[in-house]
């Protein structure tokens, strides 16, 4: 297992928790999605399935055998439970190439309860190799209501040195008895200079011009960002930003962003290009005055709805970019009127 970066508070909550006896059973690591709770709460699993614990440092040794048997996912006293593939055509996907190589659209919408049925197993006997069992759900979010319930009772009753780490990117709209059975621990942005380090942590031969691209996008989100390192962000931006600060009356930069994002084989590229024009419209809306402002905020409006359904409605990648394009030019006409 990699070493964790950043969320230093967090883990100092955790351990400190650890260290005085009071570790809860059951913990919602709250915040929004990419900050690194997915990452803390394998970290923590690490933690408390190894037989060195050092309560005041939360450091791993990233050789020894829990993290062997992590990496390889078959620790005894471990359960990872998340979205499985969604049909049997990305389930043969899965088993050849792994989860992690399956689209966000070919992974099924909930954590079934099967699978939180599935944990009885880990629960009916005393754990194996270590002193604790730990159940990480990511997200917990994503778990069907009939889950959810079934998961309950395993909170209301925890089985003995059991400990339930929950990812959740919104954790008020988990159920009230979930909650109220939890330790929230709420997750920060992270600073640059912390989504700097872990960038180039993942990926050394970035540019300095690719890499402070990617930390601006993330917006204090290491995972948004890394979802981005194979979209050659920077160069959408500068045309961007050209038909923001210019305008494009002869749609040139409109069609060079289109010939670049239509192809099925830029998919990452378009969704990467969805998630970053709102931001890129916001910073420029804020080098407006007041009056053009105003104006400016209800085309940034339209463009934040038109990126966050394009995927979801399945719409044409031309047509959207040509729209996004258009909304980022009006900005430009409110520039000349400032």
């Amino acid at each position: 297992m990699t070493s964790y970066l950043g969320h230093d508070r967090e883990r100092r909550i955790f351990c400190q928790s650890f260290a005085r006896g009071t570790l809860h059973h059951a913990w919602i690591l709250a915040g929004d999605k990419g900050l690194g709770k997915a990452g803390f709460a394998m970290q923590a699993a690490h933690f408390l399935l190894s037989s060195d614990q050092n309560p005041s440092t939360f450091c791993n040794e990233p050789d020894d055998q829990a993290a062997k048997l992590l990496s390889a996912g078959s620790h005894p006293d471990f359960r990872l439970l998340e979205r499985g593939p969604r049909t049997d055509k990305e389930e043969k996907k899965a088993r050849d190439s792994g989860l992690k190589s399956l689209e966000e659209h070919e992974l099924a919408r909930n954590i079934k309860i099967a699978q939180v049925r599935s944990l009885q197993s880990l629960f009916s006997s005393q754990s194996s190799i270590s002193k604790y069992r730990v159940v990480v759900i990511d997200a917990i979010d994503d778990l069907e209501r009939s889950g959810a319930n079934a998961l309950l009772k395993n909170l209301e009753e925890p089985p003995k040195n059991t400990v339930f780490l929950l990812v959740s990117h919104a954790p008020e709209r988990l159920l009230p008895t979930i909650r109220s059975r939890c330790q929230l621990l709420r997750f920060d942005s992270l600073s640059s200079d912390q989504v700097s380090e872990i960038l180039r942590a993942k990926s050394p031969d970035l540019s300095e011009q690719e890499l402070q691209s990617l930390v601006k996008a993330g917006a204090g989100s290491p995972g948004q960002a890394l979802q981005f390192v194979d979209a050659n962000l920077s160069e959408l931006e500068e045309i961007a930003s050209r038909i923001m600060q210019f305008g494009d009356q002869s749609n040139a930069l409109k069609v060079d962003l289109a010939k670049k994002l239509a192809l099925k084989a830029a998919t990452s590229r378009y969704r990467a290009f969805l998630a970053r024009v709102p931001s890129l419209m916001a910073q420029q809306i804020k080098l407006l005055d007041k009056n053009n402002q105003l104006n400016a905020i209800e085309r940034w409006r339209e463009a934040s709805d038109l990126a966050a359904t394009a995927i979801p409605k399945a719409l044409d990648n031309q047509a959207v970019v040509f729209q996004l394009g258009r909304l980022m030019g009006s900005l430009a006409e409110h520039q000349s009127r400032a």
